[in-house]
């Protein structure tokens, strides 16, 4: 990246630094643990690891994949191997990585570092990646059943046909909720689910924030409905926006940290990675983000087993497949109680659950993502 050409994040801006001098009481909490004075200094740091953060010269590199189906913006990709990524054989089953519609997908191939596509495909799990695609763009008018039926419940049966082999599914954060509906429909394709960071009830409280990303939802619905009526679609800066004035804390730690920071190391390089990846956002089409808002959020229908796709009833309970959850008392967006309500519908003979010690995107890029979580999992596939 030159160096003349300034990153698109943190954004919104202003709603970042706003809810930082907001939240300055809890920040000045947090800053005492250092031996300085927090008015100035603390603020001035973050604000230089933000521009720092923004003028870096680093360019994370896109991992090379192929794309074997299409249905509108939505593929399925296969990864093509590097040397850091010898692909291994030996697991019965393909699978099948499936994103959230928030970001974009390569949170699961984010680089060489941090790959769970890739570190499957290296120890014997013949993975791919869901990719959602600019579906805004391919199709504005998509419904939340079109969604399922037509493009996720389409690429689970491709890849299966493919294989002439059921296959496993791991659904991370919406993903995994979406996966419960087209389960209804396809569950013969399916052999495993794996449930990661998947929110089931939307009522659930957090465990380790006064502030719920679900509450929040619910408070701003109607700004966000209107938005939705006005522009056709639910813009990504209304979502950033929601992240930010929920995260405030962790902005001023993670961006007070990034300044102090080698900035050609190889941990300033995966922070500014990870960083483009979360301000590399999407819009939500409308449809689907006005179901979402309604039906999961505010009504809860998921949990409360209201939940109905093409006139057919959704129930957790439904599901016959072996079943994995993995979910974390650290999680700020989906709560541990949200994640483990699924445990509550589902035959617990087919249950398992592993408890991650990290938050929401930690537990797919964070320092204990593979010890925490990729290989406990991958031990339970391979069971």
């Amino acid at each position: 990246m030159e160096d003349n050409v300034m990153r698109k994040g943190i954004h919104p801006l202003s709603v970042h630094l706003g809810t930082a001098f907001s939240e300055y009481n809890g920040i000045q909490e947090y800053a005492s643990n250092f031996d300085l004075k927090y008015s100035r200094v603390q603020l001035v740091e973050m604000v230089r690891g933000i521009k720092l953060y923004q003028g870096h010269v680093y360019k994370p590199e896109r991992l090379l994949t192929n794309s074997i189906w299409q249905s509108g913006s939505v593929s399925i990709l296969e990864p093509q191997i590097h040397n850091s990524y010898e692909c291994k054989t030996g697991h019965k089953y393909p699978m099948l990585l499936i994103p959230s519609l928030i970001n974009k997908s390569y949170i699961l191939d984010l680089c060489r570092q941090r790959s769970l596509l890739r570190w499957l495909r290296s120890n014997g799990i013949n993975a791919y990646l869901l990719d959602w695609g600019d579906i805004v763009k391919a199709d504005k008018d998509i419904t939340i059943d079109e969604l399922i039926n037509n493009k996720l419940c389409s690429a689970i049966k491709y890849l299966a046909n493919k294989y002439s082999s059921n296959i496993d599914v791991l659904g991370y954060c919406m993903g995994g909720t979406l996966l419960v509906a087209a389960n209804k429909f396809i569950n013969e394709y399916i052999s495993s689910i794996v449930f990661l960071a998947s929110p089931w009830d939307f009522n659930a409280k957090p465990s380790v924030s006064s502030k719920s990303f679900a509450r929040a939802v619910r408070i701003w619905s109607n700004i966000a409905l209107s938005a939705i009526e006005n522009k056709g679609v639910l813009p990504s800066s209304y979502v950033q926006a929601l992240f930010a004035s929920l995260s405030s804390e962790e902005t001023v730690k993670k961006f007070i940290k990034f300044s102090t920071l080698d900035q050609g190391s190889q941990e300033a390089k995966f922070f500014v990675s990870v960083e483009d990846w979360l301000n590399d956002d999407v819009d939500i089409p409308k449809n689907i983000a006005k179901y979402c808002i309604e039906e999961w959020f505010i009504k809860n229908a998921t949990f409360n087993r209201s939940w109905s796709v093409n006139g057919f009833s959704i129930d957790a309970a439904d599901i016959d497949a072996r079943v994995l959850i993995i979910s974390s008392k650290k999680d700020k967006i989906v709560p541990y109680k949200s994640a483990m309500a699924l445990k509550e519908q589902i035959s617990s003979s087919r249950c398992n659950v592993i408890e991650a010690k990290a938050g929401h995107i930690g537990m797919i890029v964070g320092n204990r993502s593979i010890d925490h979580v990729w290989k406990p999992m991958l031990l339970w596939l391979r069971s």
